[in-house]
């Protein structure tokens, strides 16, 4: 009975065991992080492997590609643009509020700020779009009008302008 009772227990811790190693291998594999991205990825490349770092909700991975696409290539307006709608748009994914509205409103002032189509136009709308989602106890003293304007408000312009002529 002794002999019975030994062998059930061991059975049992080495099931538990298993579980565990099997449960820490997986927390550790989906937890890795980039070691070190090579120098010769292209924008596009790296933008490619943020992207693939987001699907698979490597969040942390995705936000290094994306800041190293600034570092490296920043300096092409519209690399910097697209790198940083996709931070945006990944602190969105995180609920992380006040670092997407900071993404998105330099994203908005830039494109204010530049004069039509010099830089991708796609950004402008997209960050517009994300900016409206942002839920309004997030954002700074701005106000949400200034953020997203008010069909009326737009109409009432307009039937102003036309009683003018």
């Amino acid at each position: 009975m002794l002999v019975f009772l030994c062998i059930s227990l061991y059975t049992d811790c080495m099931k538990k065991l298993t579980l565990c190693m099997v449960f820490f291998a997986v927390l550790f594999l989906s937890c890795r992080t980039v070691k070190d991205i090579p120098d010769d990825l292209s924008a596009a490349q790296l933008i490619q492997l943020g992207q693939n770092a987001y699907g698979n909700a490597q969040y942390k991975n995705s936000e290094i590609y994306y800041h190293t696409v600034i570092s490296r290539y920043g300096t092409d307006t519209s690399i910097y643009v697209e790198a940083k709608y996709e931070l945006g748009h990944l602190y969105m994914k995180q609920k992380k509020y006040d670092k997407a509205y900071a993404a998105f409103k330099e994203l908005l002032t830039l494109y204010e700020s530049t004069q039509p189509g010099v830089l991708p136009g796609a950004f402008n709308k997209l960050s517009q779009i994300e900016m409206v989602k942002i839920p309004e106890k997030y954002l700074p003293t701005t106000k949400l009008a200034e953020i997203k304007p008010d069909i009326d408000d737009m109409q009432f312009e307009s039937m102003q302008t036309d009683s003018v002529q």
